[in-house]
């Protein structure tokens, strides 16, 4: 099935990290609620478009006023966040097909720079992470995106875009372990 594979990769590894016996996973299930949606697009993907729906469109630029007969997976999302309440992280998964390593991009929300405590938490727990890659600039091609909206219109200021490399990084070539393991916090 045609997909992009990388960011299939690390949601796969996020979700066999949080049912293993990690002693980390467990104590993070039992502090928190985790909502995933593994893949967004499948009826896209199944067709071979790994960016946009059936119908064409790029669903990570329809979150501004999704609706809900042409748009229902982001539409269902979006509500799902709202209804949720009390958000502490939203994390969109892509493949970057220029940019080499893994990388965040975030929203640049006020002058504390919260929303770059993660990234860098990542950045010193994975060598194939690049802290320096990450960009908290919103360009203005990027205003209707899922991290953009939920940060600007939901209020949550962990909200971001987790770009993998389709190539490697910092030396790493990579293949499924490396992207299992980007979030897999050891004991």
């Amino acid at each position: 099935m045609y997909r992009e594979a990388n960011s299939s990769y690390m949601m796969e590894g996020i979700i066999n990290y949080l049912l293993s016996d990690n002693t980390i996973a467990n104590s993070l299930l039992n502090s928190y609620v985790f909502k995933l949606v593994p893949m967004l697009n499948p009826d896209g993907v199944i067709i071979g478009n790994y960016r946009c729906s059936l119908a064409g469109y790029d669903l990570n630029r329809q979150w501004v006023d999704p609706k809900q007969s042409f748009f229902p997976e982001v539409y269902h999302t979006k509500m799902l966040i709202k209804e949720t309440g009390n958000v502490r992280l939203f994390c969109d998964f892509h493949g970057h097909s220029r940019k080499k390593n893994i990388f965040i991009y975030g929203c640049n929300v006020d002058n504390k720079h919260k929303e770059r405590v993660f990234p860098l938490i990542l950045s010193q727990k994975y060598k194939g992470f690049s802290y320096e890659d990450c960009s908290f600039k919103v360009q203005k091609s990027r205003e209707g995106t899922g991290r953009v909206i939920v940060c600007k219109e939901l209020g949550i200021i962990n909200s971001y875009t987790c770009e993998s490399s389709f190539c490697g990084a910092n030396g790493i070539h990579f293949n499924p372990q490396a992207y299992y393991v980007i979030f897999v916090l050891e004991e």
